[in-house]
């Protein structure tokens, strides 16, 4: 093997690396989203014959917590991505793959870059999935407290 095939692979697999923590941040927002479903949905369903405001405040509270998780996990994801991007740019450029330094992990230069935790809570990806899951506990609040009343 040559030293230039050598060094190839061990691009090669500098990238792999980068590119499989891309996919853990990934499957982390996937399965965040399961458990905010699968618990309130539990939650509820353990709890639908008491009608408690209490219970209502857990559930946005338990919402809240994991769409922040979430936003800071698809902040790092993004970071990652954007590290990626960059050491394939320095590969790609002969003058700065001299230079590169391989196996480097450290994301702090790109988090500057990236949105603000806020920012990504009320990004469309986000909106789309914990908005609606805010808006149907505040419709249960309501249809229970209208059952509750009559």
């Amino acid at each position: 093997m040559s030293n230039n095939e050598k060094s190839d692979t061990v691009y090669s697999q500098y990238f792999t690396i980068i590119q499989v923590v891309i996919n853990r941040m990934a499957q982390n927002t996937f399965l965040i989203k399961a458990w905010t479903i699968t618990l309130i949905t539990a939650i509820l369903v353990l709890t639908f014959s008491i009608v408690n405001s209490l219970i209502f405040g857990v559930l946005l509270a338990i919402t809240v917590i994991f769409w922040v998780l979430d936003s800071y996990y698809l902040k790092l994801e993004r970071i990652y991505r954007r590290l990626y991007k960059t050491k394939v740019e320095e590969y790609n450029d002969n003058q700065k793959r001299k230079s590169m330094k391989l196996f480097d992990m450290d994301y702090e230069p790109y988090k500057i870059l990236e949105q603000k935790l806020p920012r990504i809570m009320i990004s469309k990806t986000e909106i789309l999935f914990y908005l609606p899951v805010v808006g149907a506990l505040i419709c249960f609040l309501i249809i229970s407290i209208i059952l509750m009343i009559q």
